[in-house]
């Protein structure tokens, strides 16, 4: 549920549009909301509010917000649609060789790479976090490691890693392929007749995602994979055909040939149009590992099977298969457990819960086929959130904690924020595990938000995890392990050991015998950087050899990177904020940071302590789960997006950042009135304006508007042209009159480019691949130079200038992940690249410009200090003469300052400006040399 405001400050609208031009292929749009879009996106939303308001009506944590909206900015406008499968046909014209860099830029000049090929230097370097890890579902042993101490791992996103001993709490994961960035793994599993064979299952089907491509294999023991399952098919009326989510695949050893099972399950995010996988939903079969059909004998309707969640493979070969629910309207599919003993030609029901939603979990002994436990939401998620039982005669009869002494109960929390009847806290969608141990199936391990161990088959219970020291989980001498628990795998070769797979990445025990200690299971996450962010920040008055950059992580707070550089590139990491991180901000005098949670809960850290920007709890609830924040450095005002859908764009404002005591004065703008679904999705304020606000708002409409004087009456723009999609991004080239925008859907034009204020705009798409696009950064030293964070890594361009950009990825190092922002520091010139799965990149402008450009080179430290209180130097290489001339222009464009006949290393003065930032420009002989934002300070 969403809130309305009743606003004490008006905004007076402009009454005319700025004008705009586009390319003919925008043409006929100009001016248009894409009235099917925002259809799509309407339904969308109002299901998931729905769908909030079943969960809040039955105690289940709502669907993951965040995938609704980047659904949304990533969607077809036209069809609703995603396209996935892009990015399978993208890598192979990567592997080919189209988009392979012709030339090196100067933004990654500062990085050198000496292992590049061609002698194309494009090199990002990992900063982190080093052992924070992220979500995994996907664990396996290597069957061909005689030691047991290799472990394969798929993070949910951030790709497939292996660690060669996972025994060694020193030892790095390794990432095995970047591609795996842009899907989800769910599941890996080998083939016990040929251990080099691997099945990779994709797709999270608990939260909604869409990102699932189908299976993987591998008949190389890992090193070279392919796609094996179809993918995208089309539509089945308004359903969206596609085998998007995997959740488990097991294979079957029938007298030496192997039998792969895989099951599939449905999605959806509300809408008729947001459907997808549904009637591919059931339990499939391959006799070949690449070829699968549908299996009949398992078979919700005539033509659809099942929506599957586990499978389990007993010791005489019988198969157990548990479901979960269907979005079909009055499926029957959860709440189930079936068995086949004659290799699935038939399937029996040998469990109901009575609930259609249930997502079922279930476990077979490894020593005993008759025996069995299962884990799942229970029959009424009020009164029974979750249920446990368990069978000792294969299924015909169950012991179950809904019946009273029946010789199985739940696991009753030390936490005192979890229900005695629900360890789970209300996400047994998300969060549930049940595995017995291999060698005693009377030894029973059970997870939801913490993790729980039986000796007696169920009857009593021991905590062995903790998420935190909150209430009495302080006293517990049991260890620390991240909520969420996912997974839980032994160890085969060493079953005293196991592997655990939750929020926070992988965990490992030594002695299943000896849990009760706070060291007994211990993080093993080196290297195995598969942190989600969201947003990141560099301090401005920080350097790359005393670093600090703050970022928002998905059920990792928000992350501090600082200090000096360890051997490895990496930074030192801690915890700023818990939680979910969101948008970050630093001051440019290191007065205070901001670090977020979801919607507006906004907090600012100063000299004195730690302030809510936003202290009414109704306004802290509204906005959107990742929220949009933007601060305007020159004036400590924090601008944020206060409404979540309705029609009206809302901003709230905080003045007065930097006051001691803090003692902020908040107030809220009305921007514009819109239509239903138009969502603000990036808000810009312009370093450029120095003496007001003035802010660039983006919908996901693809409407853009410019306020002015938003720190005190706003007035505000709408730039003509409708860019057709959900708004990204907005950055600013030397000044207010260079503006970039990129658009982050399927099948649109992404990037836009305006040299005059947003008169005109003209497209930069070039031969860019229909790929989304989330980030923009313009080389300030060079305008050609732009490159784009996507969910393929990072593009870029030396012909930004010219009527089609040429782009190629320029990707090294960081891989093909999805790159959700771009910061930057003037000061030492470093980009940051903030990844969803793969944590925080940086890279270096080099300070030389090529020669083969017409330009003169530059010396390090090109112009300092930056930011200055007045004084200043400049530092260039004498060959094109002894002096420059120097010209810095306001925001407006406006000559503000000049000095002739400068020499290199000549002081100089702009103490004379006022405080903002201005744009630089060096000459000899009428031929500039160099370019560069500067900060009065």
């Amino acid at each position: 549920m969403k809130f309305k405001f009743i606003l004490g400050i008006g905004l007076t609208v402009a009454s005319l549009h700025l004008n705009a031009q586009v390319s003919p292929i925008n043409a006929a749009r100009n001016n248009k909301v894409n009235k099917k879009y925002l259809k799509h996106v309407r339904e969308i939303i109002n299901s998931y509010q729905k769908s909030v308001a079943y969960a809040k009506e039955h105690n289940q944590k709502p669907p993951d917000e965040y995938f609704l909206h980047d659904y949304i900015a990533t969607m077809d406008p036209e069809t609703g649609a995603v396209r996935n499968q892009n990015y399978v046909a993208l890598e192979q014209a990567v592997a080919a060789g189209k988009y392979t860099p012709k030339q090196s830029l100067k933004m990654f000049g500062g990085v050198k790479d000496m292992n590049a090929k061609d002698g194309i230097s494009n090199q990002w370097v990992e900063r982190g976090p080093y052992s924070v890890g992220g979500r995994v579902r996907g664990i396996m042993f290597d069957p061909n490691d005689a030691t047991g101490k290799k472990v394969w791992a798929g993070g949910v996103s951030g790709g497939l890693w292996y660690n060669n001993d996972i025994t060694n709490a020193n030892s790095e994961w390794t990432l095995v392929d970047a591609f795996w960035s842009n899907t989800t793994v769910s599941c890996i599993t080998s083939d016990p007749n040929n251990p080099m064979i691997f099945y990779v299952g994709t797709g999270e089907v608990e939260t909604g995602d869409f990102s699932g491509l189908g299976i993987w294999k591998t008949s190389d023991g890992g090193a070279t994979w392919q796609q094996v399952f179809t993918l995208e098919n089309g539509y089945n009326g308004n359903v969206k055909r596609g085998m998007y989510n995997i959740p488990t695949i097991k294979v079957l050893n029938n007298n030496g040939a192997s039998i792969v099972l895989a099951g599939v399950a449905g999605t959806y995010f509300g809408d008729a149009q947001t459907f997808a996988g549904l009637y591919e939903a059931g339990l499939y079969k391959s006799t070949d590992g690449t070829n699968f059909t549908l299996m009949a004998s398992l078979m919700a309707t005539s033509t659809r099977g099942y929506d599957i969640q586990d499978i389990e493979i007993g010791a005489d070969n019988a198969i157990w298969v548990a479901t979960r629910r269907s979005y079909f309207s009055g499926s029957n599919s959860g709440g189930k457990i079936f068995k086949s003993t004659d290799n699935g030609t038939t399937f029996t029901n040998v469990y109901d819960v009575g609930n259609a939603s249930s997502r079922v979990m279930v476990e077979v002994s490894e020593t005993n086929p008759l025996k069995a436990y299962a884990l799942m939401q229970g029959a009424n998620t009020s009164s029974e959130p979750i249920r446990m039982a368990k069978t000792i005669d294969g299924g015909v009869t169950w012991s179950s904690t809904n019946v009273p002494l029946s010789g199985i109960t739940l696991p009753n929390p030390i936490d005192t924020g979890q229900p005695d009847n629900d360890f789970t806290r209300g996400q047994a969608f998300y969060d549930l595990v049940i595995e017995t141990d291999p060698t005693n199936d009377q030894i029973v391990y059970a997870g939801g938000v913490d993790s729980y161990k039986s000796i007696d088959g169920g009857l009593t219970w021991a905590q062995i995890t903790k998420w935190s020291n909150n209430n009495l989980m302080a006293a517990a001498p049991i260890s620390l392990v991240h909520a969420d628990q996912h997974a839980l795998v032994f160890n085969p070769k060493n079953t005293d050991q196991f592997v655990m797979g939750n929020d926070g990445g992988i965990f490992f025990a030594a002695n299943k015998n000896s849990l009760a200690s706070t060291s007994a299971i211990a993080m093993r996450n080196r290297r195995f950087n598969i942190t989600q962010f969201y947003h990141g920040t560099l301090n401005p008055t920080a350097t790359t050899a005393n670093e600090q950059m703050i970022l928002g992580a998905q059920d990792n707070g928000t992350q501090e990177l600082s200090g000096s550089a360890l051997s490895n590139a990496f930074y030192n990491s801690s915890v700023v904020y818990g939680g979910d991180g969101a948008y970050t901000a630093f001051d440019d005098q290191d007065k205070y940071l901001i670090a977020s949670y979801v919607y507006n809960f906004h907090y600012l850290f100063n000299s004195q302590g730690m302030y809510a920007l936003i202290n009414n709890s109704t306004q802290q609830n509204s906005g959107q789960f990742i929220n949009p924040l933007a601060v305007d450095r020159n004036l400590d005002i924090a601008y944020t997006n206060a409404t979540g859908s309705g029609t009206s764009v809302i901003l709230h404002r905080i003045k007065g950042l930097d006051t001691l005591p803090f003692s902020p004065t908040r107030s809220q703008l009305n921007i514009a009135t819109v239509t239903s679904g138009e969502l603000i999705s990036d808000i810009l304020v312009s370093p450029y304006s120095t003496t007001s606000s003035t802010l660039f708002v983006g919908l996901s409409s693809g409407k853009l508007f410019k306020v002015t004087n938003a720190d005190t009456t706003p007035v505000t723009s709408l730039f003509a042209l409708n860019f057709g999609g959900y708004i990204s991004d907005v950055k600013l080239g030397a000044s207010e009159n260079e503006i970039l925008v990129t658009v982050s859907n399927f099948n649109k034009t992404s990037v836009f480019y305006s040299t005059d204020g947003g008169v005109n705009f003209v497209s930069k798409e070039g031969n860019l691949p229909d790929i989304p696009v989330k980030a923009i950064f313009m080389n300030p030293e060079d305008n050609n130079e732009v490159i784009l964070g996507t969910y393929y890594g990072v593009w870029g361009t030396s012909t930004f200038q010219s009527e089609t950009p040429q782009w190629a990825l320029y990707s090294d190092g960081l891989g093909k992940f999805k790159v959700n922002h771009f910061d930057y520091r003037p000061s030492d010139k470093t980009i940051l690249a903030v990844t969803y799965g793969r944590g925080a990149f940086t890279t270096k402008i080099d300070r030389t410009l090529a020669t083969s450009d017409g330009q003169h080179s530059l010396l390090s430290n090109v112009v300092y200090p930056n930011p200055t209180r007045g004084p200043i130097q400049l530092k260039f290489d004498t060959k094109g003469g002894n002096t420059a001339d120097i010209e810095v222009f306001d925001a407006a464009g406006r000559l503000v300052f000049k000095k002739k006949n400068i020499k290199s290393n000549e002081e100089f003065s702009i103490e004379s400006l006022s405080k903002g930032s201005y744009v630089l420009k060096a000459s000899q002989n009428g031929t500039m040399i160099y370019s560069s934002v500067v900060i009065r300070k």
